[in-house]
């Protein structure tokens, strides 16, 4: 049996990382402090959105986006189904918005978006009144490594909220930056 390069480039890097004990890996990571955003999604699946740290840009032509998600998570199955999804790096007065997309409320799925202020741009994605920034993206490939969802999308709509300081999480705190 033959493995694709995706697969074995996969099976290489978890290789190498089983040697690393996974509680000390988490902790490092907790050191670096990390952008908070919000990814929503919305559409026939219905809506979805969560709490995320994983996020960057890829490219600016075009533009161009990726994130990570659980590919557990109620709300990848939506966001893959939906086609589309919005990037919201949130302000430090969005820090209790992170805890309910995060799941540390009782709040699911729907129950989320009666939280805060939402809009729509081109993909009906809800975009966050007041986010330091909004990115409006159209799905355009997902890649699976363990245990997350590598989520790539097409910016096709940005909004920016008053100028001010994004929120950071590190140390496992939030920080105004």
């Amino acid at each position: 049996m033959t493995q694709s390069a995706d697969q074995a480039v996969g099976s290489s890097a978890a290789s190498q990382a089983a040697g690393v004990d996974p509680a000390r890996f988490r902790e490092a990571m907790s050191r670096v402090a990390a952008a908070v955003h919000i990814v929503t999604t919305d559409g026939a699946a219905g809506l979805g959105g969560i709490t995320a740290t994983a996020v960057t840009s890829i490219t600016v032509e075009p533009p161009m986006m990726l994130f990570c998600i659980n590919k557990t998570s109620p709300s990848a199955a939506r966001l893959i189904e939906n086609g589309v999804f919005c990037i919201n790096a949130l302000a430090p007065a969005h820090e209790a918005l992170s805890n309910v997309f995060a799941g540390r409320t009782d709040q699911r799925l729907e129950e989320r978006f009666t939280t805060g202020e939402w809009a729509k741009l081109a993909t009906g994605a809800p975009a966050l009144k007041g986010a330091v920034a909004s990115f409006d993206c159209r799905l355009v490939e997902t890649n699976e490594v363990t245990t997350h969802l590598i989520v790539i999308g097409a910016v096709e709509a940005v909004e920016f909220g008053p100028e001010g300081e994004g929120l950071a999480y590190v140390h496992r705190k939030y920080k105004a930056i």
